[in-house]
């Protein structure tokens, strides 16, 4: 059973509609599937439409990625999951309305930038076809344009911290995306935690954060990095979770859906803190 729970829509970073992307995750015969938008649940709604609409037994549960404060890194963010949430609550909605305006006002600051460095770039070469916009729709007009030879090129320079364009966001604190996460009834995760700076200084934070798990199956770790994550979740007592991170982006290499993604039982066990939290 392939289960994935992390992928993102055109309603973040992603590039297909959620439509398309359940007409995908069903052609790719994923069984359980999480949309994890940064900062956005607006296509939740699409994507449960069209699974009503088709023959397939494909399961979406609701999702959500935050970005947020480092809390012991200053400047660094961390991305948390949020899995079971209640995604039509105000107060959620309210917030994430929030998140994605200071998403915003942090892209034109950092077209700004680009723009005293020498690079012609406008906010309508970003082409967003959501509300939550990022990084990576700079990076993707930087490619179009021929200043950059691939997307990734950008984090490895100018918008990685300490480059010329780099702009710090206002994130949430980590232990206010967790609150937020569980009071809607969500657990949360940590996702990609080899990503996070200085990770290993937070890893015992988790437990009495409120944190559920953090990823372990994730398609770009080793072997031998899963495995060492998968020691550390069973000494903290966390769920050892994880998903593709789809992006649908057509690269060579991308990782498609179901690759990564923990065992029937682990995602049970999610479920049941879940509705343990509601």
């Amino acid at each position: 059973m392939k289960i994935d729970l992390h992928m993102h829509s055109t309603y973040s970073d992603g590039n297909l509609p959620p439509a398309e992307l359940m007409s995908y995750l069903i052609e790719q015969g994923v069984s359980i599937a999480a949309l994890t938008d940064h900062d956005s649940t607006e296509g939740l709604h699409e994507a449960y439409l069209a699974i009503s609409k088709s023959d397939s037994q494909l399961e979406l549960i609701t999702g959500i990625e935050i970005s947020a404060i480092h809390p012991l890194v200053n400047n660094a963010e961390v991305h948390v999951l949020g899995y079971f949430i209640d995604y039509q609550n105000p107060q959620l909605q309210n917030k994430l309305t929030q998140f994605r305006n200071e998403r915003e006002q942090r892209c034109r600051k950092i077209i700004d930038r680009l723009c005293a460095l020498g690079y012609r770039l406008h906010w309508d070469d970003l082409k967003p076809t959501g509300s939550s916009i990022g990084r990576p729709h700079i990076a993707n007009a930087l490619y179009e344009k021929g200043y950059i030879k691939n997307p990734k090129e950008a984090f490895n320079g100018l918008l990685n911290e300490g480059g010329h364009a780099f702009v710090m966001q206002e994130n949430i604190s980590m232990q206010g995306a967790v609150d937020l996460i569980r009071s809607t009834g969500g657990v949360a995760v940590l996702a990609h935690p080899l990503y996070v700076k200085n990770y290993e200084t937070i890893m015992h934070l988790l437990p009495t954060m409120g944190f559920s798990g953090f990823e372990v199956f994730y398609p770009e770790f080793s072997s031998l990095e899963q495995q060492n994550l998968l020691t550390i979740a069973h000494e903290l007592n966390l769920l050892p979770c994880g998903g593709s991170d789809y992006h649908a982006k057509g690269l060579v290499g991308e990782h498609q859906p179901g690759a990564g993604g923990p065992p029937l039982a682990i995602f049970n066990e999610l479920r049941a803190a879940a509705a343990f939290n509601k």
